[in-house]
């Protein structure tokens, strides 16, 4: 898995406004001129309230203070430099001056304001800020500063703000930040929980190192995250695409829990019938991105045999083509727009294209079905594949500017990375598409698989620019033609088949076979 930290490299100024202006008490006024992004110029000075802030309890000092501004006649909102208050929440600023953008991150989340916009992108999410009161710069008795909604940043960084009208004062509460007093206080944040279905992975991505207790409950297990609070502030669930754990959830109690810690996050993970915490999952720290990874593998059960459809024509190649997720694994969601929606028509054209060509072809599926993982491999398996090919549509929650083609393969397999270069060639050829290379990775439908076997992730459907031309036709149908022309390309290289080499590859696999069975064996507890 890749850290995504590099892509943050790009930001300046953000957090976000306050409540209506509604004065109590006595106000100072100061005079401040703000820079028109349209205009290119400052405005003429203007008088405005300014704000006191401070965090924990202690008062914040700027050269460039707070400030409550109006745009457009709506309430008026705080702004306040940027780079004081997000290093203080533990948040990395930075600067693109070619894109008048301020980029504020830390390990795991990602905001990006656009000076006079708005509209702000947090973790790929667009956002409007409160008010409509953007990001600016600010001129005060000459000192310049980049001035960002109080409100809306310090809150995406997780932490709490208070207005009190009565001093015109913002109180930011960041308990992490706080000394201990009574049991030790909370000095972490569970920031989210996420899932890759490909790998079959569960990942709660923490903001410090983790610090952790496993409880096996038989049809669930708990991990309670002692001194930890949930970064949104709001109890929540998720459901993985996996045949092991049915549902995610997570809640934060106090001392209930634990008496010496004055919060706990407690994460839930509701296993499937038959599925246990011995047998099933694989608990993990990764030190390094400061987050717990849950491996998850199936039951070991007995299944009747896969019944498909054999090859047409012995002495041709087999192509096995998987549509991506389906039924109720909706894969990625986009603008209304589902993956499993993406994937399934193409597949079914590419498989229409090589069937012209004399090829085998066998789908996983060719309906709007659930499938897990392993039972694609299976059927793959099952009618002795020459190759394997899943397609899929790609997202990024980091950098929802980010597009273009990538194909996977598995780590070591010469092969499979061979078919993965002609696919992607000639995918990228026929889409014009922008080149992003090949990767390898432990997904599932690539390990499992006898055969050479590669993952083609199409576009990225969290880039508005490329999901608008991965609903076109026309464009899937070059995607389609591109993926074709990719696995024709590598058969082409290959010895045809022949009475021989079919029984041949056959003692190969039940050596596989049986290899993987000795594998499981030995990892039985």
């Amino acid at each position: 898995m890749k850290r995504f930290t590099a892509f943050f490299c790009a930001l300046l100024l953000v957090l976000s406004g306050m409540a209506p202006v509604r004065a109590e008490g006595e106000a100072r006024y100061i005079a401040v001129q703000f820079h028109d992004e349209t205009l290119g110029r400052y405005d003429e000075p203007a008088e405005v309230r300014q704000v006191g802030v401070s965090l924990n309890g202690e008062e914040m000092a700027f050269d460039v203070p707070g400030v409550i501004r109006t745009v457009n006649g709506w309430d008026g909102r705080t702004l306040v430099p940027v780079r004081p208050i997000a290093e203080a929440l533990g948040a990395t600023v930075l600067w693109m001056k070619e894109n008048r953008q301020v980029v504020i991150f830390n390990d795991a989340d990602t905001i990006v304001l656009t000076l006079g916009s708005a509209t702000a992108v947090v973790n790929d999410q667009r956002v409007d800020l409160p008010g409509g009161v953007p990001a600016c710069v600010a001129k005060y008795e000459g000192v310049e500063r980049t001035l960002v909604p109080l409100r809306f940043v310090s809150e995406q960084l997780h932490a709490q703000v208070d207005w009190s009208n009565s001093d015109f004062s913002a109180a930011i509460t960041a308990p992490w930040l706080m000394e201990p007093q009574g049991p030790q206080a909370a000095d972490g944040l569970l920031l989210r929980v996420e899932k890759d279905d490909n790998a079959q992975t569960i990942t709660l991505r923490l903001s410090r190192e983790p610090r952790y207790t496993v409880t096996d409950l038989g049809d669930r297990v708990v991990i309670d995250l002692q001194g930890f609070l949930i970064g949104t502030g709001k109890d929540g669930s998720m459901d993985p695409e996996t045949p092991t754990v049915r549902r995610v959830r997570y809640a934060q109690h106090d001392t209930d829990l634990y008496s010496d810690w004055a919060a706990t996050t407690r994460v839930v993970l509701d296993l499937a019938q038959g599925c246990s915490l011995e047998k099933n999952l694989l608990i993990m720290t990764d030190k390094a991105r400061q987050s717990i990874v849950i491996q998850t593998f199936p039951s070991e059960t007995e299944k009747p045999p896969v019944t498909v459809e054999g090859p047409a024509d012995a002495l041709a190649f087999t192509v096995v083509l998987d549509a991506g997720h389906g039924g109720s694994a909706s894969g990625a969601v986009y603008e209304d727009v589902m993956e499993k929606d993406l994937t399934l028509p193409i597949t079914l054209r590419v498989g229409e294209l090589l069937r012209e060509k004399g090829y085998n072809v066998v789908f996983t599926r060719t309906g709007d079905e659930y499938m897990d993982l392993y039972d694609r491999c299976d059927i793959a398996n099952a009618v002795r594949g020459d190759i394997f090919v899943s397609i899929h549509a790609n997202a990024s929650v980091t950098n929802r500017a980010f597009q273009g083609t990538f194909t996977y393969s598995y780590p070591g397999s010469v092969e499979g990375e061979r078919l993965a270069g002609m696919i992607q060639a000639a995918v990228v050829a026929a889409a014009g598409s922008m080149d992003r290379g090949l990767l390898t990775n432990d997904y599932v439908v690539l390990r499992e698989t006898y055969m050479p076997a590669a993952l083609l992730e199409m576009g990225f459907m969290s880039c508005h620019e490329e999901l608008v031309k991965l609903i076109d036709p026309d464009y899937q149908e070059k995607l389609a033609q591109g993926t074709a022309k990719g696995i024709h390309a590598y058969l082409s290289t290959l010895p045809a088949k022949t009475a021989e080499s079919i029984a041949a590859r056959e003692a190969d696999f039940q050596a596989w076979e049986e290899a993987e069975a000795a594998k499981a064996a030995e990892n039985e507890p």
